[in-house]
């Protein structure tokens, strides 16, 4: 059994260096940044289609990395696939999925489970839109479908689950108006900026808020510029993008044509303050920085920061338009307000090291780690800040050149924990070296492992027709395969989205299957079944053997299960020391080093091969040896034994 074990134990090193089958994200890449690889530089993948993004790293940090997702939904003129997305904290990609023009995807929690939510629909309207929130669950599958009460249109900008496990979001209502008040005419049209609360299960109105009973047209800071004169053309004048509603029931609604944010009472609908704007409440006790907001999006109080006497507020100031209006550079802003003495002070700005102008769009989102994550919206990039203002990430998905122009856009983008367990089964391409594998969805997945099985001959008896009733035990007529009949051929770490899974080339086996196990071993997923045919294999047939399970053996098992689990790290360990103490460096580094895409002489190597080496050491080691798909009863094969 010694042979088998070291066997398998040095084919998980040396193909833990080649496994990997996703196109490697980029350092700094100035061919990217100019858009030599083209407005969207995408990827695609042998087993499954779909396609991943290949990222542009201009700033990064372990910082970063917290083992959180992140999420966001790219569209634009270069995007012929729209649909929400999940990337892991390395950039891969986790999962997308095909939906109609995507906005505000997000993760929130709901009845003690974590939902994927986002916005799909029609957006031809512009800057509003005509669709439904839908909430995915952990297994990708739809599990409530929100849309506007009373017949309205349910808005894309935003969409929030409260405290009170209710859903808020955002309507745009054509109603005539009359706007003498701004120079028009009395019997004008506008589009009236209305937030809604519904009951999540049964979609019933619970609140709702209208701009025009409450907001005077003289706070405008952006003209009629021609339209409100039908209704064809009706006049946007207070934008409202997005709405929060704290535990008092109160709310914060941001108005981007107003450039300010109201605090409404959750009962009467009054506004009881306004923060910015020409109505600003608040003495600015940073001389203008806390108040002068402009085109912003994304307003959220942070209870978490609140004191004694004042309350935490996050917004992505835009401080720009777009369409020949002034453009300043965009922040990250976190305030707090004294509502007793009412003043407004800054906390912290987040400013992107290299300026950043998003004329539409963008969010701020302080994490749980206490960094500050700020999406550019209109601008394909995100930088995660330190909690003191520090860029410590700055990550592009499309080239700086196409800032500003719509090739390549994301609403918002987040991060947050995620578990996904599809109940799809894993996607498989074979060749005659290698099988790539990938399960749109897992999180979960840790180890891939390779299994072969020969044919069973089913003994089929017949009658010999002659008349007497004897019959013919030697009659052979079709092959079958049993779960029990596959045998372990090799084990290789997820890497990426798609992993490549070498095949032996002395490999005997006629079906393959591929299984995807999680940290400690527990079976996730299988593939389907593939036939193996290539042209080097050898003629024959396999007898097949149950496997003993005797009573001793089921004793033995967990013992020698364990035994064999400490076996194969101390193996795996002994060979990296051995490599470490007698190879040359610089052979040492070319053996460690992936595969990367190069472009403009940046390379950028996210992970090494010693890392992925020890990740799945935890695995084959783990505490739960017994339930480990890595250990067998029966021990290691490794494609050539007959049993």
């Amino acid at each position: 059994m010694a042979v088998p074990l070291l066997s398998w134990a040095l084919n998980v090193f040396f193909c833990a260096g080649l496994v990997r089958a996703d196109e490697a994200n980029l350092f700094r890449s100035e061919g990217y940044a100019n858009g030599f690889d083209g407005n969207w530089p995408v990827q695609s993948f042998r087993s499954a289609g779909v396609f991943g993004p290949i990222l542009n790293y201009w700033q990064d940090s372990p910082a970063c990395k917290d083992g959180q997702y992140t999420i966001l939904a790219p569209r634009g003129d270069s995007v012929r696939r729209p649909g929400p997305m999940i990337l892991d904290e390395e950039g891969h990609l986790v999962w997308f999925k095909d939906y109609p023009t995507t906005y505000n995807a997000n993760v929130y929690l709901y009845k003690g489970e974590s939902y994927l939510t986002f916005w799909a629909g029609d957006d031809s309207i512009r800057g509003h839109g005509d669709g439904t929130y839908y909430m995915i669950n952990s297994h990708y599958e739809e599990s409530y479908k929100v849309r506007g009460a009373n017949g309205l249109p349910a808005d894309l900008h935003d969409f929030h689950i409260t405290l009170d496990e209710t859903a808020v979001f955002t309507i745009y209502d054509i109603q005539p108006f009359d706007l003498r008040e701004a120079d028009g005419p009395e019997d004008g049209w506008i589009y009236d900026g209305v937030f809604q609360e519904v009951n999540i299960e049964t979609n019933e109105l619970i609140f709702q808020w209208r701009a025009s009973d409450h907001i005077s047209l003289d706070e405008r800071q952006r003209e009629r510029e021609g339209n409100g004169d039908d209704e064809d053309h009706p006049w946007d004048f207070y934008h409202i993008n997005s709405i929060d509603k704290d535990e008092l029931g109160n709310f914060l609604v941001s108005s981007r044509y107003m450039g300010s944010l109201a605090y409404i009472d959750g009962k009467t609908g009054d506004v009881i303050w306004k923060l910015g704007g020409q109505q600003n409440s608040f003495q600015d006790l940073s001389d203008g920085a806390a108040t002068n907001i402009s085109w912003q999006h994304h307003a959220r109080f942070q209870p978490a920061y609140d004191t004694s006497k004042t309350r935490a507020i996050s917004i992505f100031d835009n401080a720009s338009r777009g369409y020949g209006a002034p453009e300043h550079t965009s922040r990250g802003l976190f305030i707090e307000v004294n509502e007793e003495d009412m003043t407004a002070e800054v906390i912290e700005e987040y400013w992107n090291p290299e300026p950043i102008s998003s004329q539409s769009q963008g969010s701020m989102q302080i994490l749980d780690s206490g960094n500050v994550l700020v999406g550019y919206g209109y601008n394909s990039g995100w930088t995660e800040f330190s909690a003191d203002g520090e860029a410590v990430c700055e990550v592009h998905f499309g080239p700086r050149t196409g800032f500003q122009h719509g090739h390549i856009i994301s609403y918002r983008i987040f991060k947050s924990d995620w578990v996904g367990l599809p109940l799809t089964k894993p996607d498989v391409d074979l060749t005659s070296s290698d099988a790539a594998v990938s399960w749109n969805g897992a999180t979960e997945v840790v180890t891939w492992v390779l299994e072969g099985a020969f044919p069973r001959f089913v003994n089929e008896s017949t009658e010999n027709g002659g008349g007497d009733g004897d019959e013919d035990p030697t009659r052979f007529s079709r092959a079958e395969y049993e779960e029990e009949s596959f045998e372990f051929i090799l084990a290789v770490p997820k890497s990426g989205f798609e992993t490549a899974v070498p095949i032996p080339a002395d490999t005997l086996y006629t079906k393959l299957r591929i299984l995807a196990l999680d940290k400690v071993g527990g079976l996730l997923g299988t593939t389907q079944t593939m036939d193996w045919e290539p042209e080097k294999l050898k003629e024959g047939i396999a007898t097949y053997q149950d496997e003993d399970t005797s009573d001793t053996n089921i004793l033995l098992a967990p013992a020698f299960m364990f035994g064999l689990g400490f076996i194969t790290a101390s193996i795996v360990v002994l060979s990296v020391w051995l490599i470490y103490k007698y190879l040359p460096p610089n052979l040492i580094k070319q053996l460690l080093r992936r595969n990367s895409h190069e472009k403009n002489g940046q390379v950028w190597e996210p992970v090494s091969s010693v890392e992925e080496l020890d990740a799945l050491s935890d695995v084959e080691s783990g505490g739960r040896p017994n339930v480990s798909l890595l250990n067998h009863s029966a021990g290691f094969h490794d494609g050539n034994e007959e049993d």
